[in-house]
């Protein structure tokens, strides 16, 4: 069955073409129909004809980088092969939506289609061109929501330590505060007087001193000793307040007084507790909040969301310093360890904070994922002429030599299947050539892999 010519006049390419020309077209093109659901094309089916969608719609679902790909193509639009595209096979299965009607012209008639209608090469190779450009728009904001999916997984990590710990803490405080009036009473009524109380308080302050922290095996030792003495003195749960009591920065040492308080001993061991359990939760919820706090600030500095969108002075390293907070979950999942190496004294670059974040996230993501368990990074910052230099050089396998000159090619990916869609160091060469005037240099062997992105000083 042919086409008539008034509806492949519906087509957007084809509805101010001659008579003549549309007659040539409809004699060439079959003519298809399907139901709702049907399959109009399958994945892996080889792409030798141009369609024309002259009624409905077909959805084409499909996979890339492992995340699953939708698209429509609608009535009036062209689809399938078109002249001059490199494509072989369709890479997704296109289903019917609704009752559907196509008309298909082989691949066979495309030198004949260009005699018969010169003006149409140019306009398939439009929509071609229009195609490319849109599917790798859709691909680079997939490859943005992938990363920041996996940024969030990572700060959704970070965050629940120290929240997790900051409500530990907090629970162990009100646990304590309700021992006070308990406390207070076994206090007044063992007749404590305000020079042993006084002693409580300065062994506090000798433990607050203390700021050299103890190995695993040291602190064992140091509460084993206690908890020997404090049981010697019997004192009830020796063993949980001399771990208190060592955590806090005391020594065995520091309670020779309490073997001459005899019956008191008790008492005063328990106020000591609670003075020093009260001041770890405290300073241990400050220490969480202020974890949190920092990661707010990591978070606002990587977002660049206290900004606008204008080009500022940008110093880099804190960009670097951000990406890697961001990151710490990842790193630490493989224990990559990150040496550092800026200079005391850095000129500023020019450009959109931002941007050059999602550089450094996708450069370290990669070093991460190209790196071995125990692997390590160096993230090195120098200034060279008037250039910016940050490189990134792991320890991993390397890039095979015969395509180093591609990895910054769309959709080139050196990853296994499913886990990466080639769009990330693409997008990096965009960012860093085209946005911010820099350039990028890349050396490889197996066990050294050096990425180095140099920007413009600021003038």
């Amino acid at each position: 069955m042919r086409p008539a010519a008034d509806d492949l006049r519906q087509i957007e390419a084809l509805n101010d073409l001659s008579e003549a020309e549309l007659d040539w077209i409809a004699a060439h093109t079959e003519e298809q129909h399907f139901a709702d659901g049907q399959v109009v094309v399958q994945a892996g089916d080889p792409a030798s004809h141009l369609f024309f969608l002259l009624e409905g719609q077909v959805a084409y679902i499909g996979e890339l980088g492992g995340q699953p790909i939708r698209y429509v193509t609608r009535q009036g639009e062209v689809a399938g092969m078109l002249p001059h595209s490199r494509m072989t096979q369709f890479s997704s299965t296109g289903r019917a939506v609704g009752r559907t009607r196509v008309g298909r012209l082989p691949q066979t008639d495309f030198a004949a289609l260009a005699q018969a209608v010169p003006s149409l090469d140019a306009r398939l190779l439009a929509v071609m061109t229009r195609r490319i450009r849109d599917a790798a728009h859709a691909e680079e904001q997939r490859e943005r929501m992938s990363a920041l999916g996996k940024l969030s997984a990572g700060l959704a990590h970070e965050l629940n330590n120290p929240a997790a710990a900051l409500r530990r803490d907090a629970a162990d405080l009100q646990d304590k505060l309700s021992t006070v009036p308990f406390l207070l009473q076994e206090l007044l009524s063992s007749g404590i007087n305000s020079t042993q109380l006084q002693q409580v308080e300065t062994t506090m302050v000798l433990a607050a001193q203390r700021t050299r922290s103890v190995g695993t095996i040291e602190q064992a030792d140091l509460e084993d000793q206690l908890s020997d003495q404090l049981h010697a003195l019997g004192v009830t749960r020796p063993e949980e307040r001399a771990a208190t009591f060592i955590e806090a920065g005391m020594r065995p040492g520091d309670l020779e007084w309490l073997e001459q308080q005899g019956a008191h001993a008790n008492a005063l061991t328990a106020y000591l507790d609670f003075r020093l359990g009260s001041q770890l939760a405290l300073r241990n919820m400050t220490g969480a909040a202020g974890r949190i706090s920092e990661l707010v600030g990591s978070i606002k500095r990587y977002s660049h969301m206290d900004r606008g969108g204008d080009q500022q002075a940008v110093d880099v390293r804190t960009g670097i310093d951000s990406t890697l907070t961001m990151l710490a979950h990842k790193l630490r999942s493989k224990n990559i360890q990150v040496e550092r190496l800026y200079p005391d004294v850095l000129p500023s670059v020019v450009g959109h904070e931002g941007e050059l974040n999602q550089v450094w996230t996708n450069l370290i993501d990669n070093a991460v994922d190209a790196s071995a368990q125990d692997g390590q990074l160096v993230i090195r910052v120098t200034v060279q002429a008037d250039q910016v230099v940050v490189s990134f050089l792991d320890n991993g396998a390397g890039i095979p030599a015969e395509i180093q000159g591609r990895i910054f090619e769309p959709f080139f990916t050196t990853k296994g299947v499913g886990t990466g869609t080639g769009l990330g160091l693409d997008l990096v060469q965009r960012i860093v050539i085209r946005q911010h005037g820099g350039r990028i240099q890349v050396t490889s062997q197996p066990g050294e892999t050096d990425i180095q992105v140099w920007l413009p000083v600021a003038r």
